[in-house]
């Protein structure tokens, strides 16, 4: 690998930990997934920051984050993959629009050998993932912000479309979420959207500094808010647009995961169980 891999982590330090804790489960007993591309990456990556003093890769160089970060991470990539291989049954050579994808590694394990798939995000952020991966006739990376209309016409192939935007929403603001989610109605037409949200209460919540304090020393994250985006309930899109449906809606207690432990007694508790959740859409 080149010098400036070492550059580009330390800007993109943050969507390393999803990538490690999917990497961390597959090496585990009865693994939740299985991301064999996850575990090729954190294994040079692991190499490229061994001296680095960011706090991030320190962590993930000693194994310092909690378990359950592995598993509800594993678990939401495993709910996301059913979502875009459910609609690969119903359309398998429909297009897949994934938003904000950061080191996401969905296409190499569900790929159906048909699917056109378009991974969006920052120039900075594609120029990572092309040091692993590669670009083919049905896979395509888009270098430009999700919130930028240019990349709507750079999308080649017809529909149907499916659109899948795994924790993004919750660094953006309201009124870019719904400038988005029209955005792509009046280009596209109606498509399905797969979004994880998260609810408005905790988002006040993360305010305090109190929660500044614990993202900073249990992931590593620094800065203000961390999240920015909540909603009260899965129906919420549906006031912004008539054309909005809800379908359906999955928490990570509704699997009943054995490695989830205790926590599973989340699922008796509205404002626990849906902290962070993900909802399926008709727009």
């Amino acid at each position: 690998m080149k010098e400036s891999l070492k550059s580009m982590l330390d800007v993109s330090s943050t969507m390393l930990i999803t990538l490690y804790a999917r990497a961390r489960e597959s090496k585990s007993k009865n693994p939740i997934i299985n991301d064999h591309k996850a575990k090729e990456m954190i294994n040079t990556i692991k190499k490229e920051i061994v001296e680095s003093a960011n706090q991030i890769h320190e962590m993930i160089l000693k194994d310092r984050y909690n378990k359950k970060l592995s598993v509800s991470m594993s678990l939401r990539s495993r709910r996301f993959d059913k979502y875009a291989t459910d609609f690969m049954h119903m359309h398998p050579k429909g297009t897949v629009l994934n938003l904000g994808c950061g080191l996401d590694t969905r296409f190499d394990r569900i790929d159906n050998g048909t699917i056109n798939w378009f991974d969006i995000d920052f120039g900075e952020v594609i120029e990572l993932r092309k040091k692993f991966m590669e670009e083919t006739e049905r896979r395509h990376f888009i270098s430009e912000s999700i919130l930028d209309p240019v990349w709507t016409k750079q999308i080649t192939t017809k529909g149907p479309y499916l659109i899948l935007a795994e924790g993004v929403f919750m660094y953006l603001t309201e009124n870019e979420v719904k400038k988005l989610l029209t955005m792509i109605h009046e280009e596209f037409g109606k498509a399905e959207l797969v979004c994880e949200v998260t609810n408005k209460y905790w988002v006040d919540k993360m305010k305090s500094n109190y929660m500044q304090w614990k993202f900073k020393h249990q992931l590593g994250m620094t800065g203000g808010a961390v999240f920015t985006f909540g909603i009260p309930d899965g129906n919420y899109f549906e006031e912004w647009n008539s054309n909005f449906k809800f379908i359906d809606e999955w928490t990570y207690f509704d699997d009943r995961e054995p490695k989830m432990g205790w926590s599973n007694m989340f699922s008796n508790l509205e404002k626990l169980r849906k902290v962070q959740w993900t909802i399926h859409y008709s727009i």
